[in-house]
């Protein structure tokens, strides 16, 4: 899960992230000192939760809060303030939750457990396979992607590990030498384009990643038995079966790595 911590103060900021982090340790947390340094984080559309402070000066976090929601609609909003006249606002704009200071963990985590917008459950998620052939799940059914070069592309992008891609990048991919054109750049958008709408109209909006120029895959938004293998699970490791992405010939590389490790 990632979330936001925004408080202008240090010594609440510090607290509020400290509950967070023992509400749910594995959480990465992202702390800010005002609405404009959340609004100028590059992947606002990863983010599952922000806890925002009220009172602050410049932009208040209602104004934040409403900032958000017309840019990530299904951010799960919770207000930590010290101040009880702002519920109105926060019905208003849908929030998760209205914490009242001080910010204990447990008070934390019952706001945790109870989202407007749960979180997707890997294992009830998006599952890819690395090992044999590249095939995508969704839900136990195989993911259709519109072209083959769009599964092609996810495939490059999982086996980049959360590594952002440059057009130039995926250009150098598919055609190699003979990549430059602006044909070719309209090209590896529509794949971008196609995509990202085949995994959000499978409810899995937070997988891809963009930044302008620049595309990747969040890895803790899906179960691979590749990134499972590197972490040491017993389970990825004895399904190896000394094949890897074998449709693609560029994934020979990674194919190497694991096969001398094995």
């Amino acid at each position: 899960m990632k979330v936001i911590a925004v408080d202008d103060k240090p010594v609440p900021r510090r607290a509020l992230v400290s509950a967070i982090r023992e509400a749910d340790p594995d959480a990465e947390i992202v702390a800010c000192a005002s609405g404009d340094e959340v609004l100028a984080l590059a992947d606002l559309e990863g983010f599952d939760v922000a806890f925002v402070d009220i009172d602050m000066p410049g932009m208040s976090g209602v104004q934040l809060a409403r900032e958000l929601k017309g840019l990530h609609p299904k951010l799960n909003i919770v207000f930590a303030t010290g101040y009880g006249e702002y519920m109105a606002d926060a019905f208003e704009l849908h929030s998760s939750g209205y914490l009242m200071k001080p910010v204990t963990p447990e008070k934390v985590k019952a706001e945790l457990d109870n989202l407007r917008y749960p979180p997707h459950r890997v294992d009830d998620g998006l599952v890819v396979q690395c090992f044999g052939d590249f095939e995508v799940f969704a839900h136990g059914e195989p993911v259709r992607f519109e072209r083959a070069k769009t599964k092609e592309l996810f495939a490059y992008l999982v086996d980049r590990r959360g590594a952002e891609c440059s057009i130039a990048d995926i250009e150098a991919l598919f055609w190699e030498d003979r990549a430059g054109s602006a044909s070719q750049r309209s090209y590896i958008r529509t794949l971008v384009a196609d995509m990202k709408s085949t995994l959000d109209a499978l409810g899995f909006d937070s997988v891809i990643v963009k930044r302008r120029a620049f595309v990747g895959i969040r890895v803790d938004a899906i179960s691979c038995d590749y990134y499972s293998y590197l972490n040491g699970d017993p389970m990825a490791i004895a399904s190896y079966n000394g094949e890897y992405m074998r449709q693609y010939p560029w994934a020979e590389t990674t194919h190497a790595g694991l096969s001398g490790n094995s």
